[in-house]
């Protein structure tokens, strides 16, 4: 019994053919798979980025160190008491403040609390400057935590606060 050659053409053309048509769809797919996966890696980028987790893990990839993560926390934070203060302006306006100092060097609590009456002065004389106006603006309130903290550090002689960290600042 002799094979069919006619089969046999047949099955190799049909082959042939869908070779070919294989190849090209297998292109097709890959391009797809690559196209889906590039835009799934950028969209999820995105994401990352608009909630903030992409900074510091592309900081940390990329060896770039910044400000915010050169900086640490105080080691200390001291308590200091609300200090309220008539504003300088017509009416019974008052200003109320209560913030923490944060230091690192141990020694310094005992100095803070020897000055208080000094550093209670101190930031008296500066809320006693400020208006309404003044402390209803975030660049106001920067503005008087610049202001008192020099002020403490320069009564200091043990060391020098690395912070001030308000509680509250209330205009009434």
């Amino acid at each position: 019994m002799q094979p069919d050659k006619t089969n046999a053409k047949s099955e190799k053309v049909t082959e042939k053919k869908s070779r070919p048509f294989f190849k090209k769809n297998l292109l097709l797919i890959a391009l797809v798979v690559v196209a889906a996966t590039a835009l799934l890696s950028v969209g999820a980028l995105a994401v990352a980025v608009k909630m903030g987790f992409a900074s510091p893990l592309l900081n940390g990839l990329l060896g770039v160190h910044t400000r915010e993560a050169a900086v640490k926390e105080p080691a200390y934070m001291y308590a200091v008491p609300e200090v309220l203060v008539n504003l300088p302006e017509g009416g019974r306006r008052f200003l109320s403040v209560k913030f923490y100092l944060g230091y690192d060097e141990p020694k310094l609590k005992e100095e803070l609390d020897k000055r208080m009456p000094e550093i209670r002065d101190v930031v008296n004389k500066t809320l006693w400057t400020k208006t309404v106006e003044e402390m209803s603006t975030a660049e106001g309130k920067e503005n008087l935590r610049e202001e008192i903290l020099g002020a403490i550090n320069d009564l200091l002689q043990k060391g020098e606060l690395r912070g001030l960290y308000f509680w509250h600042v209330l205009v009434q």
